[in-house]
Order: structure tokens, then sequence, then C-alpha cells
């Protein structure tokens, strides 16, 4: 079966966006429990936020009023601490001691450091070109009561977490995990605890697969290996797609004779009718079985995490519910030469370091997609775009670090 329509690697993203479908199944979790889970409500703020004027420095509060372009000496006729508010009225010519944090008295707006101040007993010097609401937070100047906060489709990290707990919000709405079954395909795979035999190859796949899923936080099924027969794969296929909300597979995705998982798929299911530019992983198959998305990953385990990484983290980021999935991209020098054919876009593996106060990159010895040990010695795709064919020590590149590249 051919492929029809060749997709480059920059029109793979809102290709995926209108082919995947968000699963909307929710759920409430309490705040310590939504990391990793993706917000399925708006947040709006209960209240302004800060929601009264506050230092954001160690030093002495007053009137803008009082400032002189000179320098000008107050006097302090008090102090305002965290949680200990000064509850006196502030007259010009009066300042108070304050603390980070602290409420500013009704009539103050302006806050000098510590640092830049000569205190004598009650007597406070200030220097001169003092500037007005110096060092204040404003109420309000973050947000406003009833401001959006965060929006449905947020992906729910530490700093997500902090904010909310700021806020007081106890319970969330999120979408519910979302289920992916996997297996690998192919008569010359062996499972771990007996010697090879001749021929054979043990299954990597699986693992890498597991893995993969565990960072991106997604609860699987692994069905272990299945041979290559169109009629154990269909039952299989059938019997899962229904409990899951995403199956992905490795081998058997090709065009060649032996790759029963492509015709089988299209047998009971749908496969789009389009492919990727990219290299490892040109035969990364798209469909469904039901409503259930199917991505058919090439045998080859490099071209396998690549696909993953690059790809299929993307779209399954889009059915978790994430409304706009993040790709960390970076620019770094290139230590050494690169070469590439043109046509296609080309993910080398690297490793990302700095090196005399630069980010810097290197390919990972050898780019054969076969070679396993690139990958475990990388931290980095190399985005090489398909009109690229050489890259010269010192250019530019667009790099992708492997964690976290689609979340």
């Amino acid at each position: 079966m051919k492929e029809k329509t060749a997709i480059s690697f920059q029109d793979i993203y809102p290709l995926l966006e209108n082919f995947i479908i968000p699963q909307k199944k929710t759920t409430q979790v309490s705040l310590e429990k939504a990391t990793e889970l993706v917000l399925a409500q708006n947040i709006y703020s209960p209240f302004n936020v800060p929601s009264f004027n506050n230092s954001a420095m160690d030093g002495w509060a007053y009137s803008s009023k009082d400032i002189l372009s000179e320098g000008f000496t107050l006097k302090e006729v008090g102090s305002s601490f965290a949680g200990h508010p000064y509850t006196g009225s502030l007259n010009l010519g009066e300042c108070v001691r304050i603390m980070t944090g602290a409420m500013l008295p009704d009539e103050a707006d302006t806050v000098t450091k510590q640092e830049i101040i000569t205190a004598e007993g009650t007597s406070i010097h200030f220097p001169e070109k003092v500037r007005p609401n110096e060092n204040v937070r404003f109420k309000g100047e973050e947000f406003l009561s009833g401001d959006l906060v965060l929006e449905a489709g947020t992906l729910l990290r530490s700093g997500h977490i902090s904010l909310l707990a700021s806020l007081g919000i106890e319970t969330l709405t999120v979408y519910k995990k979302i289920r992916v079954a996997f297996f690998s395909t192919g008569d010359e795979l062996q499972t771990f605890g007996k010697p090879l035999k001749a021929g054979h190859i043990y299954d990597s796949n699986r693992y890498s697969l597991q893995s993969m899923l565990q960072e991106c936080g997604i609860e699987f099924i692994d069905l272990g290996i299945l041979c290559d027969n169109a009629d154990s794969l269909k039952k299989t296929l059938l019997e899962i797609a229904p409990k899951v909300d995403a199956i992905i597979t490795s081998g058997g995705v090709s065009v060649g004779q032996a790759d029963l998982t492509r015709l089988v798929v299209n047998e009971i299911g749908t496969i789009q009718p389009w492919y990727c530019k990219i290299r490892p992983g040109k035969p990364l198959a798209f469909g469904k079985i039901g409503n259930t998305y199917f991505f058919g990953l090439p045998g080859n385990p490099t071209a396998a995490q690549v696909t993953f990484h690059m790809i299929v983290r993307f779209a399954l980021n889009l059915l978790m519910g994430i409304t706009k999935p993040y790709i960390p991209i970076t620019l770094a020098r290139v230590k050494s030469p690169i070469r590439k054919k043109a046509g296609v876009t080309e993910f080398q593996r690297g490793r990302l370091f700095f090196e005399n106060g630069s980010v810097v990159v290197d390919a990972s010895g050898t780019q054969k997609t076969s070679a396993l040990s690139s990958m475990a010695t990388s931290n980095c795709f190399i985005l090489l775009p398909e009109q690229t064919q050489e890259v010269e020590s010192g250019e530019l590149v667009s790099v992708l670090p492997f964690y976290g590249v689609c979340s």
C-alpha cells in the first residue's frame, strides 16, 4: 500500500491539532494531587492579588509627597511587619519601619530600601534621587478580582500549584488520565529470560515505550509481543480498542508485504493517507479504530523513540486535553560539522552542554538508526530542516531537549 501524501515536519503539528479530538472525561481532585494533570476549568481570581499594598523590600514606608530631590529627613512613628501592620495614621513628614511583605499604611505609597538609609534614632535620612512608588507591590497589580488566572487545558506544574494555593483554591476539575495500550510485533522478537535464538533479538521497544509513557504521566497497558499473524493482530486490536484512548504499536507499519499491522488497521479502522518526511521515522502511521487513536511506530528502536518524542507525544498531549503543548527549542552552536541529505527533516542525536560560556551541541557518535547507544548517550535532538545539507562548526542550529519535549 502506498502512502498518498508526504507532509513536511513543520506542517505535522497543525495537522495533528485537526486530527486529534481531546478526551473530555473529568474528575475532581485536591490541589496536592493535581500535579501533572490537565486543568478542565478556567480559574478566576477570587480576590485582588496582592490583596493589599505591601512592601517589596525591608526599609521605610512614607508618602511620595515628602520626596525632595536633594534628599530629606522624616520621623519614624512606628513599624509594620508581615501579619502585624501599622494601625495608626501616617502624616506628612512621617515614616514607618517596614519589612518585606508587610502592609503599607493607607497614606504611604513608597518604600526606600534600608541599604541606602541613614537612621539616627527616629530621624530617618533619605538620599537624593529617591523615586515615588518604588519597592511597593500595589493592590491588584497582578490580578484583579475576577481576572482569568489559568485556562482550561493547562498542564499543571509546580508553578501553577503554587499560584493556585496562593488563591486559596483547594479542589480542581481536571481531565482524567488517558489510557494507552501498546505492544510490539515481529516473529524475530524475544522476551527476557532465555538465550537468544538464531535470528532473534530482545524486544527493547516495549520497555522504551513504557518509560516514555511514564514520563508523560500516562496510564498504560502492556500487551507484550504479538506474532506476525493477521488474525491475532485483528483480535487483539478489536478487543483492546474500546478499553483505551489510544493504541501504540511498533513494527509492521511500513509498506512491505510483511508489514501486517498497517493492513489490519486499514481493514478494521482507518489509516491516515499521509506520512511525515522525517529521518529516522518515516514509516510512522496514524489512524483510528472506532473512537480509539492508533499510532504505529517504526520497528527500528531509535526511529521508534524519535517519532514518539517528536510527534506521538504531541498527539497524546492534545488527547489529554492540553490546549497548547509546549515544545522547548533552543539554539546552540555546533561543535563539529554536520552533514545530511536534503529533502527530509532529520533529528540527529546530540549532547547539549556549556563550553566557554556558550551553549554548544555535538552529535552523539554514529547516527545509524540501528545504534541505540546514540540515544543512551544523548540529551537532545539536533533539528536539521529539509533544505539543510551542511552545517559548519560554530553555526547555530535548533536543539530540542529530550525531557519535556511536548509537555
